[in-house]
C-alpha cells in the first residue's frame, strides 16, 4: 500500500452500511429481527417512556431558548448499529445515544423532541461553537483538546480502544505490532489513542466510521482502531472481520454542550446521575448497545457535580 502518514479519506462506502449476522458473537438475531440490519430494529421508546423528568428546572440562555423553541437539537451519526442507527421501516433513529437525547430531551421539556442534525467528526465542535446545535451525543470522546472549544456532561459511559481486523490475521497479536502498519482511524480521540499507543504506527484517516469499516473490510488498510463501542457494533457484526483481544486507552464519552451556559452543563450532568440511579441508564444499554455487545458490561455513571 502507497498511502500517506495520516491520509484523509472522504469518500464513502455502500459496503459499510451491510451488516451480516452470520458469525456474530453474543448476539441474540430473535431480539433483533433476524435481518441483515436488524440492529436498526433496536427500539428504545419504552425506555424513554419511562424516562424522568426534570424537577424545578434553572432559568439560563440555552435552556430558556430550548424550552422557548419545544425541542431539542442534537447532532450525531444514524449509522452506529446499537448506537444512532436509522429505522429502515419507521425513520426513526434507534440505539443507546438515541435514546440518551430523547431521555435529555424528555427531562429538560417533558417531551423526548429531538431534531436531529447529522455531524461527522470534524463538524461536532463547529456545530456547537456555532450554536447550530444544543448537544452533541454521538459516542463522543472527552479530550483535553476539545474542552477548550466545548463543554461536556459526563462521561455518561467509558469504554477503551480496541483494534479490527480480517478475520484469519494472524501477524497482530498485541498493539506493538500495529508498528509500521497502515491502522484505520477517524481523526481526533481515535487517532490520538492510536499514537500515544504505538507512535510508530501509520493511521489512515477517515471521517467516518463506516468508512474506516470499508477499508478494513476492502484490505485497504490492515487494521482499524477506535472505541469499542464503536468497533463491536460494527467489526463485531461482520463475518469478514473480527474484533481482537488488544485494548488499551480510555474512552470517555460525554455530552458535548456549547460554552458559556455553566448551568446548562449543571443540569446536563445531573441529568446523567438521575438516569443513573434511577435504573433508566441501565434499562437503556440492554435493550439497545447491550443487544449488540455482551462483553463490555459497563458500569453506570456517577459523576461528581461541579465537574
Amino acid at each position: 500500500m502507497n498511502y500517506s502518514r495520516r491520509k484523509f479519506f472522504v469518500t464513502s462506502s455502500t459496503a459499510a452500511a451491510a451488516f451480516v449476522l452470520a458469525g456474530c458473537r453474543g448476539i441474540n438475531p430473535e431480539r433483533l429481527g433476524g435481518q441483515a440490519d436488524g440492529f436498526a430494529n433496536v427500539d428504545q421508546s419504552g425506555v424513554v417512556a419511562q424516562g424522568p423528568i426534570g424537577k424545578n428546572l434553572p432559568s439560563s440562555p440555552i435552556l430558556d431558548e430550548v424550552r422557548g423553541r419545544g425541542f431539542l437539537r442534537c447532532s450525531g451519526t444514524d449509522t452506529l448499529p446499537g448506537f444512532s442507527q436509522t429505522n429502515p421501516v419507521t425513520g426513526k433513529l434507534a440505539g443507546f445515544d438515541a435514546g440518551m437525547a430523547e431521555l435529555f430531551a424528555k427531562y429538560l421539556l417533558g417531551k423526548p423532541a429531538v431534531n436531529f442534525v447529522k455531524s461527522g467528526a470534524d463538524t461536532r465542535e463547529a456545530f456547537l461553537q456555532n450554536r447550530t446545535v444544543d448537544a452533541t451525543i454521538s459516542t463522543y470522546t472527552i479530550t483535553e483538546n476539545r474542552e477548550r472549544i466545548v463543554n461536556f456532561a459526563g462521561p455518561y459511559l467509558t469504554v477503551t480502544s480496541g483494534v479490527a481486523v480480517q478475520l484469519g490475521e494472524t501477524g497482530i497479536a498485541s498493539s506493538a505490532d500495529l508498528a509500521g502498519r497502515e491502522v484505520a482511524v477517524q481523526p481526533g480521540a481515535a487517532e490520538e489513542a492510536l499514537l500515544r499507543e504505538v507512535p510508530n504506527a501509520v493511521p489512515v484517516r477517515f471521517e467516518e466510521s463506516s468508512q474506516c469499516f470499508a477499508a478494513l473490510q476492502q484490505q485497504r488498510v490492515e487494521a482499524w482502531v477506535a472505541n469499542t463501542a464503536i468497533i463491536t457494533s460494527r467489526a463485531g457484526t461482520d463475518s469478514r472481520t473480527t474484533v481482537t483481544d488488544i485494548r488499551f486507552g480510555e474512552s470517555p464519552f460525554g455530552i458535548g454542550l456549547p460554552k458559556g451556559d455553566d448551568t446548562y452543563k449543571t443540569v446536563a450532568t445531573e441529568f446523567i446521575n438521575t438516569i443513573a440511579e434511577d435504573g433508566t441508564w441501565q434499562k437503556l444499554w440492554d435493550e439497545t448497545a447491550g443487544l449488540v455487545d455482551r462483553t463490555t458490561n459497563p458500569e453506570p455513571p456517577a459523576i461528581p457535580m461541579g465537574r
